[in-house]
């Protein structure tokens, strides 16, 4: 198979010498969707330059410093959710906050356009792909990032919001988290909650239901006249934690046409802090189980103040998540779907 995405895998030989020939062929050509990344926090908190390739020098790569535009070529990856977080007691000035973090991204399309470019629709993450470059989109962390108004979500679509999660670590206008300030897990969404869903709908903004309360989570799928996402998580099948999903969850979101992005970190994993990346293997096999093939994907949340595997710790390692695959029996149409096919039939279908 003949690359079509035109990136360099330089990682040393000697971190994964397990990588097959087999692996890395199918890697390259697959298309590498990760459905959320949170490099913009590290450059709104402490400048940190996304067109350099860094190296974390604390063991284990705790935290940050676990992506940029490099390693995400020397990963093979395509394209690219970066999560946009805002601090929920910024209230009078969240809305701000979010279109910062939205011009934030727009400067890495204008300071690399050899390399990355932003994305509407389905047909621009291959052309894309064609050219060489990474497909980039953002992914608003809480309904809280909209002020608390419904009013300038077409603005924000404009300036290249593709997700917005319907909570995040606090209840807001909208929808009650899983874990946080304000969390019930019997909470449903609010009237403000429906009415942002239909207008995500009409302007083909996806809905995510990542860290969403499970009644609001279950609401927001019946509710939802299109596929919703949830774009990085566990399953509670595979580890029970507060951060996963079950598979009554898991079937609402296939109900939709819907995607589960697979979380990359060990902690919601079922492996400890520090565990192997053999974990994302089982809880994308889960989902499959479960719901079948057409539902799953990966969301890694690099650089979201997490611990990743100790054998994936950043983007210039996604071949060795392919590897893992290949080892448990998955087959390349399963491998395909879940690194990305998945994630592009979805944008193709909401979208536009």
């Amino acid at each position: 198979m003949e690359p079509t995405l035109r990136y360099h895998l330089r990682m040393p030989p000697s971190a994964h010498p397990e990588i097959s020939s087999d692996a890395l062929s199918l890697h390259r050509d697959s298309l590498i969707v990760d459905l959320h990344c949170d490099t913009l926090l590290s450059q709104s908190l402490y400048g940190y330059d996304p067109t350099q390739r860094h190296t974390n020098r604390i063991p284990l790569a705790p935290f940050t410093y676990q992506s940029d535009i490099p390693r995400m070529q020397e990963g093979g990856v395509g394209a690219v959710a970066l999560g946009i977080v805002v601090n929920p007691l910024r209230k009078d000035s969240a809305l701000d906050a979010t279109r910062k973090a939205l011009f934030n991204m727009q400067g890495w399309a204008s300071r690399a356009p050899e390399a990355v470019r932003l994305v509407s629709t389905a047909d621009d993450i291959e052309q894309a792909r064609a050219a060489g470059r990474i497909a980039l989109f953002g992914g608003l962390e809480g309904a809280h990032g909209l002020g608390g108004s419904l009013d300038e979500l077409g603005e924000l679509r404009e300036l290249g919001l593709r997700y917005i999660g319907l909570a995040h670590f606090s209840r807001n206008f909208a929808a009650t988290p899983s874990f946080g300030w304000g969390a019930d897990p019997q909470a449903p969404l609010s009237d403000s909650g429906r009415a942002l869903v239909d207008e995500m709908n009409r302007l083909k903004i996806l809905v995510d239901l990542a860290h969403v309360n499970r009644a609001g989570f279950l609401e927001a799928c019946k509710r939802s006249k299109a596929p919703v996402v949830v774009s990085h998580t566990g399953v509670a099948g595979a580890a029970r934690s507060w951060r996963n999903i079950d598979d009554e969850q898991l079937r609402a979101v296939a109900q939709t046409g819907g995607v589960v992005g697979i979380i990359f970190a060990p902690v919601f994993l079922g492996e400890g802090i520090t565990g192997s990346a053999r974990r994302i293997v089982q809880h994308i096999q889960h989902v499959i189980n479960v719901v079948g093939e057409d539902h799953v994907a990966i969301g890694s949340d690099f650089d979201g103040f997490v611990i990743p595997p100790h054998d994936l710790q950043d983007h210039s390692c996604m071949p060795y998540l392919t590897q893992l695959m290949l080892e448990a029996k998955m087959s390349e149409t399963q491998i395909r779907k879940c690194l990305g096919q998945n994630t592009l039939r979805l944008f193709r279908e909401v979208c536009g």
